[in-house]
């Protein structure tokens, strides 16, 4: 099993999963992360000794629920709260250059079929949200209420927000770890001259592949 071992481990080690965060890499990665592989990956380091998943749940979403049972009941700990869907400002410049020309086939429609025109110009008014679920804040607490007793820190998320938890980190001499997929990873890490360990994921790919 040593083969398998990727990480060399400094000492005592929490293990931070944005799940939301690395959930998104996965349409650009074209593989998945297997949850309860990733898990049994990280047991085997006996180094490991805290793994936290980070989910939002949706109310009345039997999915999303059930999912986070499914993470309790593999082993992790997991730290939820509801999600939030925001209105999405459609003042910015692509946004507004999306709606003229929009608008434009709308005036193009009502010669054609003024009822078909008119649906679409009262679905463009309706708002538009997204979904927001953000765990920066909690897992910037729970890291730095567990600096002291912790040698090691593996975060599962390339956001670059989390860069001044690792550099807090490196200055308490403790090892730093991102693991990332490429293309999201902040720039923000660009700045460290020593002390962070970058992983991309895909050198994870056999142990972890859904």
């Amino acid at each position: 099993m040593d083969d398998d071992k990727f990480f060399k481990l400094k000492g005592k080690t929490l293990v931070v999963i944005d799940w939301a965060n690395v959930y998104g890499w996965f349409k650009k990665l074209n593989w998945e992360i297997d949850p309860k592989k990733l898990y049994k990956y990280l047991k085997q380091y006996p180094e490991v000794k805290n793994i936290n998943f980070y989910f939002g749940i949706e109310e009345n979403n039997k999915q999303s629920e059930n999912f986070n049972k499914q993470m309790n009941q593999i082993g992790y700990k997991t730290i939820s709260k509801n999600v939030k869907w925001v209105p999405v400002s459609l003042d910015r410049s692509h946004f507004k250059k999306f709606l003229e020309d929009l608008h434009r086939i709308c005036d193009g429609l009502e010669k054609a079929n003024s009822e078909i025109a008119e649906q679409l110009k009262v679905a463009m008014e309706l708002p538009i949200y997204r979904r927001k679920c953000d765990f920066d804040c909690e897992i910037a607490v729970d890291v730095m209420n567990n600096i002291d007793s912790i040698d090691s820190l593996i975060l599962f998320s390339g956001d670059g927000d989390y860069a001044v938890v690792a550099d807090e980190l490196i200055k308490r001499s403790k090892q730093m770890i991102v693991v990332f997929a490429p293309g999201y990873k902040g720039k923000e890490y660009g700045n460290f001259k020593k002390g962070l360990f970058l992983c991309s994921v895909n050198r994870l790919k056999q142990y972890l592949k859904k």
